[in-house]
């Protein structure tokens, strides 16, 4: 049978307000190691325990109360750190890699956290009665010049995978009316409909935008209006077309009671600000506090994981861990842009514009983030050259995305990610639908995804002329998520001649997965280590069902068993190295 060997949730980014459309439920980045493929032909027995398996329930919002709560989430953190006492020594793939920040030195040993210390903790923090289940070694900044001034950075060096962060969201999910929609009203009276709406409201005024800064800033001239508050408050707020929602949202809210923290009535100028703030903080699954302080980065520090079901309980809570060495003082970010976060520099760009108002810039502008970021390491230079095109050119893009080419025609960027948007609903559509051994019709339309999405990256390549670039990253992991789901719903009617067939098809591409992750991301990256236990799997089936098969790919350095062997070896001693930095979850 084939059996994922890490079923973990999903690393989860923000909703479209962080990751989705504009104006649309954000979402949750990433699969725990993320949705990426597996191809696990065998199943781990010494499977880690599941530190969820630890949270006990809510408790109330006074001090008193919690104290079992924050004793929970030291709880979870000590079996962490128990996981962290020996860490497996890291063995080379001899891919290029490079840890950010690292610098070969030393880095703190695991963070240990008492009661005492979560408590002073969370008092530092904005939401004191709404405090994280745990708090990991990060401090919160409100001297940033970026994201409100407001943000998360390393209160000492910390490893990757470090637990920085547990929280429950404070409203879970989004509205049925809401779904597969543009961001609108419908997720207001979602928030004014549910029981705790007045202390929902109450915490969503120091969310970004502020209530008190935006009451502040309609007070002032035009002239004395700072250039960030009128791209990302006035004009946003401006846009806002005034109609009978708003004036049925009001009517409700007086009627149930529902009030400022201040006590006085709703305005039109709160609905407005209360989806705004929606739209700049939620994730797909849900709105969170704590979570929300955290920024935005093109070479993200941390990565959020999408929440899982706790045992028979319906609790769900959502955590955070760093994916690389990080330096104290240095900030702890996330990607906005998550589901697909194998996007074009030109779409980045304008979907953080179009959902958050903030640009990330030209080619001038993005090398110099980098430079400053990485000193021009090798990895820097990385991440920079997957955005590169034919000749070694970076395509041309404005705050409204990609710029056509003279003919009119779009970037070839545009079109690849227009192919690979269809073929992933289409996977999507094939997961969702019954069951399909022995169903004729679902083998063939999953087998035919499978080839098209392995001819788009033959194709791709040949035409980006840059095998590294990033959305090959996204089309190698579509194909082998077909391929997981070939395997895993075909199996029955799938004979050993196509399964080897589909596995030495895909060879060369994870081959090549893994080598550009691990150049852009670095090698301590969950991805990093599902795209390991992918090719481990693939070539452990090929060296038992078609060795000879195998050599004729005639890949580089590997020329013989011995060497294919050694592969496999070391994608299994890296996948369990990570399992040590980033403990399974079941």
């Amino acid at each position: 049978a084939i059996i994922r060997a890490d079923p973990v949730a999903a690393v989860e980014g923000v909703p479209c307000s962080r990751e989705a459309p504009p104006l649309a439920p954000f979402s949750d980045t990433y699969a725990s190691p993320c949705p990426a493929v597996s191809i696990d032909i065998t199943f781990d027995s010494h499977e880690t325990m599941d530190p969820f398996s630890c949270f006990g329930v809510d408790s109330d919002d006074d001090d008193d109360s919690n104290a079992p709560r924050n004793g929970v989430g030291l709880s979870l953190a000590e079996r962490f750190n128990s996981k962290r006492q020996n860490p497996a020594p890291s063995t080379s793939t001899g891919l290029v890699v490079e840890r950010s920040g690292s610098g070969g030195s030393e880095v703190a040993s695991a963070f240990r956290s008492s009661y005492e210390d979560q408590v002073q903790r969370a008092s530092s923090l904005i939401w004191r009665s709404r405090p994280p289940l745990y708090c990991g070694p990060i401090d919160l900044c409100r001297t940033l010049a970026e994201g409100g001034n407001r943000g998360y950075v390393a209160s000492q060096d910390v490893p990757p995978g470090t637990l920085c962060m547990v929280e429950e969201p404070l409203v879970a999910g989004w509205s049925n009316a809401q779904m597969g929609k543009e961001l609108g009203f419908e997720s207001v009276r979602y928030l004014l409909e549910n029981q705790n709406a007045r202390e929902i409201l109450h915490c969503m005024e120091e969310l970004h935008p502020r209530r008190e800064a935006v009451e502040s800033i309609f007070n002032l001239e035009t002239t004395e209006i700072e250039p960030i508050d009128k791209v990302q408050i006035v004009d946003m707020m401006s846009d806002m077309t005034e109609d009978c929602q708003i004036d049925s949202l009001l009517e409700y809210s007086t009627r149930k009671g529902i009030t400022n923290s201040d006590n006085t009535n709703l305005t039109a100028r709160d609905v407005k600000r209360l989806l705004l703030a929606l739209r700049y903080n939620g994730f797909d699954s849900g709105l969170y506090l704590n979570f929300a302080m955290f920024n935005h980065s093109e070479d993200p520090s941390c990565t959020k994981f999408r929440p899982m079901e706790d045992g028979a309980e319906s609790r769900r809570y959502s955590e955070a861990r760093t994916v690389r060495h990080v330096r104290k003082g240095e900030a702890l970010t996330i990607s906005y842009l998550e589901n697909p976060r194998e996007v074009s520099h030109a779409t980045r760009r304008k979907i953080l514009w179009d959902q958050h108002r903030f640009d990330i810039g030209d080619e001038g502008q993005y090398r110099k983030f980098l430079d400053s970021s990485f000193n021009n390491n090798d990895r820097g230079n990385c991440i920079f050259e997957a955005e590169l095109v034919a000749d070694g050119v970076f395509p041309l893009s404005s705050r409204d995305g990609p710029i056509k080419n003279h003919d009119g025609d779009g970037p070839l960027t545009t079109n690849i990610e227009k192919s690979l948007d269809d073929l992933e609903d289409m996977l999507m559509e094939l997961k969702s639908t019954p069951k399909g051994n022995g169903n004729s019709s679902y083998f063939d339309r999953t087998a035919a995804l499978e080839l098209t999405l392995w001819e788009l990256a033959t194709v791709s390549q040949s035409r980006l002329e840059n095998k590294h670039h990033i959305l090959l990253s996204r089309c190698r992991r579509l194909h082998l998520d077909a391929i997981e789901l070939f395997l895993t719903e075909c199996s029955s009617t799938l004979k050993d001649k196509q399964l080897a067939d589909i596995l030495l098809r895909a060879m060369p591409n994870i081959k090549l997965l893994l080598e550009s992750q691990t150049k852009r991301l670095g090698s301590d990256h969950p991805d990093v280590a599902r795209t390991n236990q992918d090719l481990a799997n693939a070539i452990q089936v090929l060296l038992s069902n078609s060795p000879k098969r195998l050599l004729a790919l005639e890949l580089r350095g590997m020329g013989t068993l011995n060497d294919w062997s050694r592969m496999e070896n070391r994608c299994r001693l890296e996948k369990k190295r990570n399992r040590v930095i980033v403990p399974a979850r079941r």
